[in-house]
């Protein structure tokens, strides 16, 4: 029995490859040390989970509770109002959707920054642009070998003018860019105030500095922020002051709170007299005299400005008598933009680029009719993070409209959805059948068929 129950044990203990084959006991003690490493693992992942939970909740209890305290003791910048811009133009027809910008040139990449005006001197084949560093840059346009031959920075003192929003009102932001009959480049710094430039004599001159008071304002603002600007055929300078309360770096607040802050005035070189000649406007921006044909010599000048915070362009006449007190005519020509307009320019033919630096979206539309709303995202909001929000939900697209000047409609729309070219702020007729396009925060100058 001995020797049968060993031979028994032998081959329960070994198979024919020599691998053990575990008893029952073993087997059960193996499973609920298993099972006990599962239970392990399922309540540590449990109590990770848990803890995230909590630290979340805390995190999330505690900026509403912020919020709230903030909306409660801050007050806000701004007072908003309500507003309703209406539903934009449809983009159909000739504003349906195409691929004309895609395709665009892009020059000097990664050696500008925010060239928000460009104006070219065709002559010479040099184009002129002012940086979000302050700088104003002269260009060669010379066929593929564009490069930036001089560069100005009109602010003194040594800042290290990067662009950023910390830095800008120390460097100047220069917005509106024109060439003179002296062939003399004039300059409107957001910050600064006008500026001419000869590039010849290297010679730079202060024309007004900012914080001038207009001789014929009730009001007592003097002027703040300085944006486009135009030349009048008498050699009086017209330029947009975009707000009398905020500055170019907070331009994001004006628009949250939506009231007429604006305002166009016209300053006389030889008599250094400033004055204003329309306010009670909502962001006015682009500034472009027409040229007129066939009107009497003593006819008012009509020079068209873009009313971003409308959405539209208007035209306003210019009386030539320096003094006039009578009432400016001014009229809409095309409203119901689908996206806020910036610096308008004149083709070559007479019709009007007007350049969409952003897009109308359903947001804006929520919140034009919550004036709570924004002013509570400006008390939770520094005014720098306020302006990046805005940036990141804005649509990557570019946009240029043709505009006819005397009927308001639109001829021809220039699209680009891939967002390659993408925030333009200007567009001007190169004289060869393109156009060249700027932006406040583009790092590049893009050239495109017209």
């Amino acid at each position: 029995m001995a020797n049968s129950s060993g031979s028994t044990r032998r081959r329960r203990g070994s198979d024919d490859g020599g691998r053990a084959v575990p008893l029952p006991a073993k087997i059960a003690k193996q499973k609920k040390e298993q099972k006990h490493q599962t239970s392990s693992i399922t309540s540590s992942i449990l109590s990770y989970l848990w803890n995230i939970f909590q630290i979340t909740l805390v995190l999330v209890v505690s900026i509403i509770v912020s919020a709230l305290l903030t909306n409660r003791i801050v007050n806000s910048p701004i007072r908003a109002v309500e507003f309703d811009l209406g539903e934009s133009l449809p983009l159909k027809g000739v504003l349906a959707v195409n691929s004309r910008l895609t395709d665009a040139e892009l020059l000097l990449e990664d050696q500008v920054y925010g060239p928000e005006s460009l104006v070219l001197d065709e002559k010479n084949k040099k184009l002129y642009a002012g940086f979000k560093t302050g700088i104003i840059a002269e260009i060669s346009m010379t066929e593929g070998k564009e490069k930036i031959l001089h560069a100005v920075q009109l602010a003194q003192g040594n800042h290290d003018c990067d662009g950023s929003y910390k830095t800008m009102n120390l460097c100047g932001r220069p917005l509106g860019l024109r060439l003179s009959d002296a062939n003399e480049l004039i300059i409107a710094d957001a910050y600064l105030g006008l500026f001419a430039i000869n590039w010849q004599e290297e010679k730079v001159v202060k024309i007004l500095g900012a914080g001038e008071l207009p001789t014929n304002d009730e009001n007592g603002a003097p002027i703040k922020y300085l944006n486009d600007l135009d030349i009048l055929p008498d050699g009086r300078i017209i330029f947009s002051e975009s707000s009398t309360k905020f500055d170019d770096r907070d331009f994001i607040l004006d628009l949250f709170e939506h009231r007429p802050n604006g305002r166009l005035l016209i300053y006389d070189p030889r008599k250094k007299n400033l004055r204003v000649l329309k306010d009670g406007l909502y962001f006015p921006n682009g500034v472009q005299l027409s040229i007129e044909k066939g009107v009497s010599k003593t006819a008012p000048w009509r020079v068209f400005y873009s009313e971003m915070g409308m959405a539209r362009v208007m035209q306003i006449w210019v009386p030539q008598d320096h003094y006039s007190t009578a009432s400016v005519k001014t009229a809409l020509l095309i409203e119901n933009l689908p996206g806020y307009p910036d610096n308008i320019r004149l083709t070559k033919t007479g019709h009007l680029l007007v350049p969409i630096a952003t897009h109308r979206s359903e947001n804006d539309r929520l919140l034009e009719q919550q004036p709570r709303v924004r002013e509570f995202l400006t008390k939770i909001l520094s005014n720098k993070a306020l302006a990046l929000v805005a940036n990141y939900f804005a649509d990557a697209e570019g946009l240029v409209l043709k505009v006819n000047t005397e009927t308001g409609q639109i001829i021809e729309s220039y699209h680009d959805q891939t967002g390659k070219v993408e925030a333009i702020s200007i567009a001007i007729d190169d004289g060869q059948g393109r156009m060249l396009l700027g932006s406040d925060v583009n790092y590049y100058i893009a050239r495109a068929k017209l």
